[in-house]
C-alpha cells in the first residue's frame, strides 16, 4: 500500500469505515448515500488496486419502511488489512489505539476522517467530528493526538447522550487551512466559504 491510501485508510477507518474478518484475512466495507456517490467513487478510485468489484448501488430500507439508496463496496479479504483490524479492533468492536498518533499524523487522513464523521455548525462558527462510538477516554485522546500533531484545540461535547468533538472558532481556521486541499468536491459544503 502507498502512503497516501494507508493516510486515506486510517481516516476511514476514523469515520465510517468498517473492517471486519472474512474468512482467513480482513477487509474494509464502505457503504455511503446516494449523495455521496462521487466520494464513494473518490475512495474506490483511490483504493483500487485492492477491491475486486466496483461499487454497487444498494436499496436500504430504514425504519420507517421508506427505501433510501446507499452506494457500497469491499476491498479484497487480505493479509495486508488484518494489522489495521487488529490495531483497531478489539473483541469485535472499534477502539481508539493507544499509538494512533503515529498514524493519524497527516492533512489527508485528518481530511478523510472529516469527509466521513464531521460537519459544520450550523451558525459556521465551528465543526464537529462525531466521536460517539469511542469512550470518553478515547475522545479524550484523540484531543491529546489533535492538539500534539495539527496544534488543533478541541471540546467534548455531549449531545442528544452521544459523544463528539468540537472544533471552536478559535482553532477553525487552522483546522480547514490544514484539511482543504484534500477534500472532494462534492463535500465542500462541508467546509466554510473562506478555510
Amino acid at each position: 500500500m502507498s502512503n497516501q491510501q494507508k493516510y486515506i485508510l486510517i481516516g476511514k477507518i476514523l469515520g465510517d469505515g468498517c473492517i471486519e474478518k472474512n474468512g482467513y484475512h480482513a477487509r474494509l466495507k464502505i457503504e455511503q448515500c446516494d449523495k455521496q456517490k462521487e466520494y464513494v467513487f473518490w475512495f474506490y478510485q483511490k483504493m483500487k488496486p485492492f477491491v475486486g468489484q466496483q461499487p454497487k448501488i444498494i436499496s436500504h430500507s430504514g425504519s420507517n419502511g421508506k427505501a433510501t439508496w446507499r452506494w457500497r463496496f469491499n476491498t479484497l479479504s487480505l493479509n495486508l488489512f488484518d494489522s489495521y483490524y487488529s490495531l483497531f479492533y478489539k473483541n469485535g468492536k472499534k477502539i481508539i489505539p493507544l499509538n494512533l498518533s503515529e498514524y493519524l499524523n497527516t492533512p489527508l487522513a485528518l481530511a478523510v476522517w472529516y469527509m466521513d464523521d464531521g460537519y459544520l455548525r450550523t451558525d459556521k462558527s465551528g465543526a464537529y467530528l462525531c466521536t460517539s462510538s469511542f469512550s470518553h477516554a478515547e475522545n479524550m485522546h484523540l484531543q491529546n493526538i489533535l492538539r500534539k500533531n495539527f496544534g488543533i484545540e478541541t471540546n467534548i461535547h455531549l449531545a442528544g447522550g452521544y459523544l463528539r468533538l468540537h472544533i471552536p472558532s478559535r482553532s477553525k481556521n487552522k483546522f480547514f487551512r490544514i484539511i482543504a486541499p484534500h477534500i472532494c468536491s462534492c463535500l465542500n459544503y462541508k467546509l466554510p466559504l473562506t478555510p
